[in-house]
């Protein structure tokens, strides 16, 4: 025995290649069998969704001659958005309605492209029975909330796999993004669609757009600001009494390397100042980023931060929601749903 053993490990240091090939294999092995981000999120998706009451953001009008303390404010076009504290008490909320099944439309094997179309229909798309609140300040939260389609990535999905939208309301996925997004096909209720023709067969009044973490290797901040806002205009062009609001890109954490937060900021700047030039009532600006972000360190804030220091946790989408809503109550948002939804009656 010990003399096969030695001629075994002489024979295998003899040939300087087969270490080398047994180190690349365990590196390799550590580095590609983590574990899946959206699939985690579906498998600890709550039976009922439980929401706190952030109230970490308030919100004032811009010709209001009232104070506020904050430490840090956010200024879009039409109101001034106060970002109190990321670290708030807060309290739990339990919602009577139980969450629909949150499992994603079977992707197509086929690529599908955002010129695809879909049967119009004669009603309102189906909607499961759904009514979940998310604890918002805004009295309006509700309203907005049962309305509310996601069009985005990963971080978008946390919607639906948290339970704050039903599946027939998402059109997020991970990994999507602007550049690949021809890529990725939804069945909200018309059959297997391109993500954009998903987001105007909803025939939603409030679509929310969070995308853009996986496209800022690829666009330039003025190119991506520019490619969002074609889609938002399409969707209103579709939708005529919608109101599109394009999200911010969320920070990452201190210790996240898979970019920098001034490279993030630099998007954001480039996509808010392409909103304002829009200037339109019906396409808005959210800065999700600032509702996130700790205000000491301009990181995520840790008490929001997922595991990996760039996705986000459940509670996190609580305190987009209040902050969004609170928004919206400054425009016109809940008059152009009333308008919307008067279609149907």
């Amino acid at each position: 025995m010990k003399r096969i053993m030695e001629d075994f490990f002489g024979h295998f240091f003899s040939n300087p290649l087969l270490p080398l090939l047994i180190i690349f294999c365990s590196v390799s092995a550590m580095l590609f069998t983590g574990d899946n981000h959206s699939e985690r999120a579906k498998k600890d998706m709550p039976e009922y969704v439980r929401t706190t009451v952030p109230l970490n953001v308030t919100t004032a009008a811009e010709t209001s001659s009232q104070t506020t303390s904050s430490s840090d404010t956010v200024t879009t076009s039409a109101m001034t958005l106060t970002v109190v504290s990321l670290t708030v008490e807060t309290t739990s909320t339990t919602t009577e309605a139980s969450t629909t099944a949150t499992s994603e439309a079977e992707e197509s094997t086929s690529t599908a492209t955002q010129e695809d179309t879909a049967e119009p229909h004669a009603e309102r798309p189906y909607v499961s029975d759904y009514r979940v609140s998310a604890g918002a300040d805004s009295p309006n939260s509700s309203y907005y909330q049962e309305h509310l389609a996601i069009l985005g990535d990963s971080i978008a999905y946390g919607f639906n796999a948290y339970g704050y939208i039903p599946y027939e309301h998402n059109i997020a996925k991970e990994s999507m993004a602007l550049w690949n997004m021809g890529n990725y096909t939804f069945d909200v209720g018309g059959g297997a669609m391109g993500a954009v023709d998903a987001a105007k067969y909803t025939d939603s009044p409030l679509i929310y757009i969070s995308i853009g973490m996986n496209d800022i290797f690829t666009y330039s901040p003025e190119g991506f600001a520019d490619t969002l806002c074609s889609i938002a205009q399409q969707l209103v062009d579709a939708i005529p009494d919608t109101t599109v609001v394009i999200g911010s890109i969320s920070p990452v954490s201190v210790n996240n390397y898979y970019t920098t937060n001034d490279r993030i900021d630099s998007f954001n700047s480039a996509v808010e100042a392409a909103v304002d030039n829009y200037g339109s009532s019906q396409i808005l600006f959210f800065d999700a980023n600032a509702v996130l972000k700790d205000p000491n360190t301009g990181a995520l804030a840790a008490n929001v931060s997922g595991a990996d220091g760039l996705h986000l946790t459940g509670s996190s989408y609580s305190y987009l929601l209040n902050a969004m809503f609170n928004m919206l109550d400054s425009y016109d948002t809940a008059s152009r749903i009333e308008a919307h939804d008067s279609k149907y009656e």
